[in-house]
């Protein structure tokens, strides 16, 4: 009897342990990559300790460190755009200003490596009823954009569509109705073909009714999957994205921030960074999430 129990629990440790080196083989495979969602808060100039010249360095870091061949950042302004410009030297980047579509307001731009993927087309729309103009919407109290592009993986030649947004912060029915439309303008630009995912700061958690709209989609449209639930491999530093600069409890944080993706993608790992670097400092009010992702 001894000797069945020991034999089960061997054959126990050894399926886990396949199981576990499958996905980090998967991880590694030509098919993955790692795509970044950080809101890395403006450059307000009223965050004291905090603010954007005391942490920049270290958001730099932050990104060096996961390596992401993609990354969407939010709430950019344009000296930050400059700054991540000069010191990501291995990306190039596709965005707008919110407020004219040229340079004011806050970017929400996506970075890409283009030794690693071809830039097809790009664009950007607003979360309105004019979408196709610079335009508040509905309750919101902000102009609020959807940057997205059409990429060719350059190792496998796979054509795929990310975008990344950030909505209101105020205007729940914005909230919800923008949902719906970057449900409807990512299936007309993929023709409902494509692998996409979109990112962001969407300022709800999972139980609000834009989390819901994006994922039970509209209309004959799916809608997309949580990159965070779905994940093979999971790594939490902790339970929620938004922290204040570490005033929030982690009993009353919640994840705000996101990942989905259609399914046509599959999510092999999720990470969740912790509120600090290891130098000490915050990179932004928000941590920063990974995930890897393959087609």
């Amino acid at each position: 009897m001894k000797f069945a129990n020991y034999a089960a629990a061997v054959f126990a440790i050894a399926c886990a342990f396949f199981a576990f080196d499958a996905v980090a083989k998967a991880d590694d495979n030509d098919s993955s990559f790692r795509v970044m969602s950080f809101n890395i808060r403006c450059d307000s100039g009223v965050d004291g300790d905090n603010n954007w010249e005391f942490r920049r360095e270290t958001l730099i870091d932050v990104v060096k460190e996961n390596d992401p061949m993609l990354l969407g950042v939010q709430e950019a302004v344009p000296g930050q755009m400059d700054y991540l410009s000069e010191k990501l030297t291995d990306y190039k980047w596709v965005g707008v200003g919110r407020d004219d579509g040229k340079r004011k307001g806050e970017f929400m731009s996506i970075f890409y490596k283009p030794e690693m993927v071809d830039l097809l087309d790009s664009g950007t729309f607003w979360l309105s009823q004019t979408p196709d103009e610079p335009s508040k919407g509905w309750d919101a109290q902000c102009f609020r954009t959807v940057t997205w592009c059409k990429f060719k993986c350059k190792k496998t030649g796979k054509e795929f569509v990310y975008a990344n947004t950030h909505m209101d912060h105020v205007g729940t029915i914005a909230r919800k109705k923008g949902a719906k439309l970057i449900i409807k303008r990512m299936y007309d630009i993929t023709k409902g073909e494509l692998p996409f995912f979109v990112s962001g700061d969407f300022n709800v958690n999972d139980q609000h009714d834009a989390y819901i709209s994006i994922t039970e989609g509209v209309d004959d449209i799916p809608g997309l999957r949580d990159a965070n639930k779905i994940a093979k491999e999971r790594d939490a530093a902790q339970e929620y994205t938004y922290h204040n600069w570490g005033k929030i409890p982690p009993e009353k944080g919640d994840i705000i921030d996101f990942i989905f993706v259609n399914d046509k993608v599959d999510v092999l790992k999720f990470k969740i960074n912790p509120l600090k670097h290891s130098n000490g400092r915050y990179a932004s009010d928000h941590v920063s999430i990974v995930a890897t992702l393959s087609f």
